[in-house]
């Protein structure tokens, strides 16, 4: 539940001054919905019906898919391309989540993307217990003084049936003695990226040889450790060059490189593109199909 820093990214506020809020998506109309930008909050995004629109997520794109569940957190860049699509947007506060008693893991585990999915594609029980349990949540925002007791509560509990899936999901791919492990890695490299730090150093944390830590990675994950940071620097580029107005030079200080011409090669072995390429021509042009 880490705040991370102000890059200028145009904020979308979904809760005016609300702790948590319930809007059908359908009704959702707002100008910068469809260019990217980020949120002043959680967000899980619901689709009911869909005519084939699509969700980008830090520059990756997702298809709009019936049934599934985009968990959203507040610092990730998201560009939603909407063709009519029928679901739900819940929305809560960071100051919200924490009333639920929620652990910053448990947090990680649903918003955390770790095994890169933003998303959880919901069977048809898990789809009516979501609807039943916002609808309790609209129920009680309808009342003339909502208490924030019991929508904590309810908050509390759609969270955890969401969390549950995503351990059985996770199970499916992991055994638990390793997911641990790997999410603990995935929380440190978020600390630590700026640092680019060897990967004795998350080896040594996790009470690990780095060899081992590499090979579960792989077995597990389809990455390196390296790698990982690799993509979390990239994505940190691509946000400070897409919104902020700072030089090439200015952001390759930021993110720790020593220069910027060895900022610029990085960039452009894993893009294809230079940085300045990529920052005049839009998000584009660099978001896979996911």
């Amino acid at each position: 539940m880490k705040k991370q820093p102000d890059h200028s990214l145009p904020t979308q506020d979904l809760l005016y001054e609300r702790d948590i809020a319930v809007i059908p998506l359908e009704a959702f109309v707002s100008e910068l919905s469809e260019v990217p930008h980020r949120h002043d909050s959680y967000l899980l995004v619901f689709v009911q019906e869909t005519k084939g629109g699509d969700n980008l997520i830090d520059f990756r794109r997702y298809e709009m898919v019936a049934g599934r569940l985009f968990l959203i957190g507040p610092e990730q860049t998201n560009q939603r391309k909407s063709f009519r699509e029928r679901g739900l947007l819940v929305s809560f506060s960071e100051e919200f989540l924490q009333t639920t008693g929620l652990t910053a893991h448990d947090v990680l585990i649903l918003f955390g993307a770790v095994y890169q999915h933003p998303y959880l594609d919901l069977k048809e029980d898990l789809q009516q217990l979501f609807l039943k349990l916002t609808d309790l949540i609209s129920l009680e925002l309808q009342q003339p003084a909502p208490s924030q007791a019991i929508l904590s509560r309810y908050l509390f509990i759609l969270l955890n049936y969401l969390l549950r899936e995503c351990h059985v999901q996770i199970a499916q791919l992991t055994p638990a003695r390793h997911s641990e492990r790997l999410f603990k890695l995935s929380n440190l490299i978020e600390e630590n990226y700026l640092a680019h730090k060897p990967i004795s150093f998350y080896a040594e944390a996790l009470h690990i040889t780095p060899k081992h830590l590499n090979n579960l990675c792989r077995q597990y994950l389809h990455t390196t450790v390296a790698d990982m940071q690799n993509d979390r620097l990239l994505l940190e580029s691509k946000r400070l060059l897409y919104f902020s107005s700072l030089s090439v030079k200015e952001i390759a200080y930021q993110l720790g490189f020593t220069d910027d011409s060895y900022f610029v090669r990085f960039f452009k072995r894993l893009t294809g593109t230079t940085p300045m390429q990529f920052k005049a021509s839009g998000s584009e042009s660099t978001i896979p199909e996911v």
